[in-house]
């Protein structure tokens, strides 16, 4: 058996902070963490799950939250989106149609950001777990993504944001192939009772390659270091999934640093 201690846990304190459970041939595995994210668990056994919601990706277009009618996106997050957007256009070759209104959902949170950030931490762990002997101990100490303060800060933000869905002006200068549409023309063309048709009218009107995205608000830590945007996507009746994005500030520019999987149909 091999056993990894985080951040310096001791072994005694694995039996008394973690609920273990035993699946068939695979040894200890922890199933829950303590607040500072130490855990212990078999080389065999590292695992950690994407979180998701396997859902209809039609729905979510009757389900967000409307919009202020005077509540319009600040400079700041138009910036953000500005940069995910063209993320989004330089690898699309479809036109890419923008619900201009931030979504508050249930696609929206079906995740934490903690939960992301130490699937993410963990996975890049494994090469040193993968390269120690059997039957050693190793203590690993993995780097933060994003300081722990600034994870809060995250968090707390994008949560209070999402009560408070807003309108995206247009931001059609990003790429040719963005299309922004109000949140009652995207309902109008999904009007009809049968999912697979209410697609085969999206892809009528903005052709056979198009794509849905919805935004969620974009959230900042107090210092305006970090920002985090969810995106939902989809093409048709059971072709959708979810992407939150962490993005850092460098020289000034927002850049991707992290994209996290969320749901998938």
């Amino acid at each position: 058996m091999f056993r990894a201690f985080i951040r310096g846990k001791r072994d005694d304190e694995c039996n008394g902070d973690f609920t273990t459970v035993t699946p068939p041939r695979l040894g200890t595995v922890v199933s829950s963490f303590s607040d500072e994210y130490h855990f212990c668990m078999d080389k065999s056994a590292v695992r950690v799950t994407v979180l998701g919601a396997w859902l209809v990706f039609g729905a979510f277009v009757q389900s967000s939250v409307a919009a202020s009618s005077d509540c319009t996106i600040g400079q700041e997050e138009r910036t953000v989106l500005t940069s995910v957007l063209k993320e989004i256009a330089e690898n699309s070759h479809s036109a890419l149609v923008v619900e201009s209104r931030t979504d508050s959902s249930h696609f929206a949170r079906t995740f934490t950001l903690r939960d992301l950030l130490l699937r993410d931490e963990t996975s890049e762990l494994l090469p040193q777990l993968n390269t120690a002997p059997s039957g050693s101990t190793v203590l690993l100490s993995p780097a933060p993504i994003v300081p722990e303060v600034r994870q809060h800060e995250l968090e707390r933000d994008y949560n209070a944001k999402l009560s408070r869905p807003c309108s995206i002006p247009s931001l059609n200068s990003v790429s040719k192939l963005l299309v922004f549409r109000s949140p009652a023309q995207v309902r109008r063309t999904f009007s009809s009772n049968d999912l697979a048709k209410r697609w085969s009218q999206f892809h009528r009107v903005f052709g056979n390659d198009a794509e849905l995205l919805t935004f969620s608000r974009v959230a900042f830590d107090s210092a305006k270091q970090y920002a985090l945007v969810h995106v939902s996507s989809g093409v048709s009746e059971d072709g959708g999934g979810g992407e939150l994005y962490l993005l850092t500030r460098l020289n000034g520019d927002w850049v991707i640093k992290r994209v996290f999987p969320t749901w998938t149909t």
